[in-house]
């Protein structure tokens, strides 16, 4: 252990440093935020004032991953704590490295207080539950454990202002992580041998572990079709002949799955799928670094270890599947057909998703907003990378896409993000374009204006229910970004949206779309993906 010492803010702050963070988002209050400002500051971690609390962590946690490090996010107490809530639900159920720093209030305030008081820890404890994050303890130890997780989770902590500066000595700590068992390999080899179609499913955890190059290679040497989640698109390239289409536990993946006689599932985290049974029979091999529960099903055999030890002995012993490529494509090519199957005379989602795609020279990162435009962006977005494409798809969040979009645009400024909102979405998160302004980043804002809530009046057709009052009269958001410093078009007519989306992508810095969709294709994408 060193002699030296440092006041707790500074050393937290050389920590998150060492660990790879680049900025940090939140809106302060006048205690300890303030403080913490000031010794990131004194890192070159940049602080980031964001309009709103839940959209501050919700860029903490894209920023973390983005820098395969933590993110951070600052409250104060009591209101900024709750206007943080949603952000920190998606940080549990997306699985976001991020920590939250909220103030607090000293014990002796707390014997005459009761304005703004609240039970925080209680509040926030079972979000993060779901997540398997913790609420952190204002010490060394502490912090470092959460650091040296393999997979970081979310946590949240409450130092007062004694507590930050309080002096604590600086020493080194080691990362230990779990082994691959070679009777758990051996058995998955015999469950892999014994197939002739396996079809792999790759969910989000390749994304958060450092495996890429091994999956490609197993994937390469079995030769069979892989099917990706929404938040996986990129590890295995759109492009690659072995790729199938998106997997989240509906019918449209039927098809190929149906045709296996072994499920390999790889990273796949069981938030990720939608609301239905597990559909197949046949035997699966889960390769995971962590369980979660519940599952959706039993495995045959589990190997829960860092998914590139796993793949990386599977590859040596494993053969190429009875494959042909054709099938593949095939399934591929069943996939997007599908997708296509809108059906409506005006401006629909998979005809502005190909044009907005088609409009950029060089794709930027592409932030998904939960709604129904998300069918067509991400299918028809393509990925190479991982992270290429950011969607909640655990907490499934509205106001997700926008603040996702400017953390991405920090991290790569030159590449820029566009963000793919529906107006019900953006409106959630509407102050944040004061946040792209002040920052000038380079990002799109790209809104499909139906001027519906379109997921929900499909269910409530469905249902034959009567109006309910989910339309409305859509906004014109080209006036409203412009107020903000934005370059804006609006998008009424078919005519009109190959010009504007060129003159967009041909500009940086803030800029906003605003497109009038036709939302009468969607039921049809709905029930061709789900069933």
């Amino acid at each position: 252990m060193s002699t030296t010492t440092l006041p707790f803010i500074d050393w937290l702050s050389s920590q998150l440093k060492r660990a790879g963070m680049l900025y940090a988002f939140g809106v302060p209050g006048g205690g300890s935020s303030l403080d913490l400002m000031q010794a990131l500051y004194k890192q070159k971690i940049k602080p980031v004032v964001t309009s709103r609390e839940d959209a501050a962590v919700i860029m903490a946690g894209v920023s973390g991953t983005l820098c395969s490090g933590p993110g951070m996010a600052f409250t104060t107490k009591g209101p900024g704590l709750t206007n943080a809530i949603n952000g920190i639900a998606s940080a549990a159920l997306d699985r976001l490295p991020v920590l939250i720093v909220s103030e607090t209030f000293d014990e002796k305030e707390l014997a005459y207080l009761s304005h703004q008081v609240l039970e925080q820890s209680k509040l926030v404890s079972p979000l993060l539950l779901q997540g398997q994050g913790r609420e952190l303890e204002p010490t060394q130890n502490s912090i470092m454990s959460w650091l040296d997780q393999p997979v970081q989770a979310p946590a949240i902590m409450f130092p007062s202002l004694s507590e930050l500066k309080t002096p604590v000595p600086i020493k080194d700590h080691s990362n230990s992580r779990h082994e691959i068992g070679s009777a758990d390999l051996l058995k998955a080899e015999m469950l892999i041998k014994k197939a002739q179609s396996p079809v792999v499913v790759v969910g989000l955890e390749t994304v958060r572990s450092d495996c890429v190059s091994e999956l490609r290679e197993f994937v390469h040497t079995l030769g069979a079709p892989v099917l990706c989640t929404y938040m996986s698109k990129g590890i295995i390239a759109d492009k690659d002949v072995h790729f199938a289409g998106l997997f989240t536990g509906g019918a449209i993946e039927q098809l190929c799955m149906d045709a296996a006689d072994l499920i390999i599932l790889i990273g796949l985290d069981p938030v990720e799928l939608i609301r239905k049974p597990w559909a197949y029979t046949v035997p699966v091999l889960d390769l995971c670094e962590q369980v979660y529960n519940p599952h959706y099903l039993t495995p045959e055999e589990r190997i829960v270890a860092p998914l590139s030890k796993t793949l990386r002995g599977l590859t040596q012993s494993v053969s190429s599947s009875s494959w042909d490529k054709k099938n593949i494509a095939n399934f591929k090519a069943h996939f997007f057909s599908e997708m296509e199957k809108e059906n409506v005379s005006g401006l629909s989602s998979t005809p502005v998703v190909q044009a907005i795609r088609d409009s950029f020279s060089k794709l930027p990162r592409l932030a998904v907003d939960a709604g129904a435009h998300m069918f067509s962006a991400c299918a028809f977005w393509p990925a190479t990378s991982p992270n290429d494409l950011l969607i909640s798809n655990g907490l499934a969040s509205m106001g997700f896409a926008v603040p996702a979009a400017i953390a991405a645009a920090l991290h790569d400024p030159k590449r820029g993000a566009v963000a793919i909102t529906g107006d019900g979405g953006f409106l959630m998160c509407l102050g944040e374009l004061k946040t792209a302004a002040e920052i000038a980043a380079n990002i799109l804002i790209v809104i499909f204006n139906d001027g519906r809530l379109s997921l929900i009046d499909i269910k409530r057709t469905s249902r034959q229910m009567p109006d309910l009052g989910l339309s409305w009269a859509p906004p014109n958001f080209g006036d409203v970004a412009a107020g903000f410093g934005f370059k804006s078009w609006v998008v009424k007519e078919s005519a009109e949206l190959t010009h504007a989306l060129n003159e967009a992508a041909n500009e940086s810095g803030p800029r906003l779309v605003d497109i009038r969709i036709d939302p009468s294709g969607y039921d049809k994408q709905l029930s061709v993906l789900r069933g």
